[in-house]
């Protein structure tokens, strides 16, 4: 339970203020609450809009966030946070982080590769540190909407990142120095 108390502290501890964040949203869209990282992607796009943020990037990968490795590549993240239902045991909704190492190499998903082996690579070929945050899904059902309580999680999330960006990914790097 202690692992599920203050998500956004531990998040913003691993993310700290980063360079630049690439955001992938991964999940299956057709499976239930799978799609909660693909939903918490679209909707963080859609909160920032109107907004210019450079040093982020918000990917939507949906079940195959190998995809978009050399996207990330290219875009050249300090970080980057990958978004994914986990089924942890949790009530559902609940929203934790994820150590990459306890996601076994032959992990069965709907991912065609393990997020333990793009994490892996990403910290490799990019340079960049993986952060991994998890939702717990109330279920995998072909064709069902979002669960209620998955929905409120990615609101939360959205939110949270959406004023996580304007404040710590907004101004340069060299601007923040001047202030603090």
């Amino acid at each position: 339970m202690s692992r599920l108390i203050g998500w956004k502290a531990r998040l913003a501890r691993e993310l700290g203020w980063p360079e630049k964040l690439a955001v992938l949203g991964v999940g299956n869209i057709s499976r239930g609450d799978d799609a909660a990282g693909v939903r918490t992607a679209e909707t963080l796009a859609g909160l920032l809009l109107s907004r210019s943020i450079p040093r982020l990037k918000i990917m939507v990968a949906h079940e195959a966030p190998e995809n978009f490795t050399g996207v990330v590549r290219e875009f050249g993240p300090s970080h980057a946070l990958v978004i994914d239902a986990a089924a942890a045991g949790f009530r559902p909704g609940s929203v934790f982080l994820v150590n990459p190492e306890t996601i076994p190499d032959e992990d069965i998903s709907t991912h065609r590769t393990p997020l333990s082996t793009l994490a892996a690579y990403l910290e490799k070929t990019v340079g960049c540190r993986v952060v991994i945050l998890g939702i717990q899904p109330r279920g995998f059902t072909g064709g069902a909407p979002l669960s209620p309580p998955v929905c409120l999680a990615v609101d939360e999330i959205a939110a949270y990142l959406a004023g996580f960006a304007s404040l710590r990914l907004r101004f340069s790097s060299a601007s923040r120095r001047k202030c603090s």
